[in-house]
């Protein structure tokens, strides 16, 4: 995993870039291209990705719950009792008489968001799981299905491929979502882009050089350092950002 040349783009290819034909760009730990976010998930905006599963998974679990005691009282004695009664009363419409039972009027709307809820949430729930997953191993969806490719062609062998950027469950969660609390990072996403660089790097070491000075406090204990040498030159990595592309500075 070295540092090579897109010839697509004319410009140096980091380690985990791949070059989009979608947008004709080079991205950076790229994952997929996304029609219905009409751009290509990568480096930047992976936590905005996996947020945005998570929120429509919860979306659906939400209409699912508020509807499924009405969607069960469909074809219930229930139902036909709250008809009988509204003609008995000599109301124009069938009345609501009975709780969570919906009118027949309501019937088709309760059965469509039911099924439609259902049906996304069941679909975009595995979706989910499976990023989830990707990020608690410090994958991409490319490299996931290189990995599982290259095991299935050396099954024989019994020899699995190496991750090299795989630091831990908690270690890979923080270098997409950042050193917040779960609650902090799903729900109030920063707008500010990540404080990890995508390399193998754990604790202070591994943040960018803007965020180094702030979160070195908090972060001292993961990884310790040795005391710098008088004289010493240290090497800086940069992340730079562009709208089209991004590259590393060194």
């Amino acid at each position: 995993r070295e540092w090579g040349f897109c010839a697509n783009s004319n410009q140096p290819k980091p380690p985990r870039a791949h070059f989009d034909y979608v947008t004709g760009s080079l991205v950076l730990n790229m994952d997929h291209y996304c029609p219905w976010m009409f751009n290509t998930v990568g480096y930047f905006n992976y936590r905005y990705f996996v947020s945005f599963l998570i929120h429509v998974v919860l979306a659906m679990l939400y209409i699912l719950l508020m509807v499924l005691r009405p969607f069960m009282m469909l074809n219930s004695p229930e139902y036909r009792q709250q008809i009988v009664q509204s003609k008995h009363h000599h109301f124009p419409t069938v009345q609501h008489l009975i709780p969570y039972v919906p009118t027949p009027e309501e019937r088709s709307c309760i059965g469509f968001m039911f099924m439609m809820s259902a049906a996304i949430g069941i679909s975009v729930g595995f979706l989910c799981g499976f990023h989830i997953y990707l990020v608690l191993t410090a994958q991409t969806t490319i490299e996931f299905n290189s990995k599982f490719s290259w095991n299935r062609l050396h099954r024989n062998v019994r020899m699995n491929q190496f991750n090299p950027y795989d630091l831990g469950w908690r270690q890979n969660w923080k270098q997409v979502f950042g050193p917040y609390s779960i609650f902090w990072a799903l729900f109030v996403p920063s707008t500010r882009a990540p404080i990890y660089l995508p390399v193998p790097i754990s604790g202070v070491k591994g943040l960018a050089k803007i965020d180094k000075t702030k979160y070195e406090g908090n972060l001292s204990s993961e990884s310790p350092t040795s005391p710098s040498t008088s004289g010493e030159d240290e090497q800086n990595v940069e992340l730079t950002a562009t709208n089209e592309r991004a590259a590393f500075i060194v």
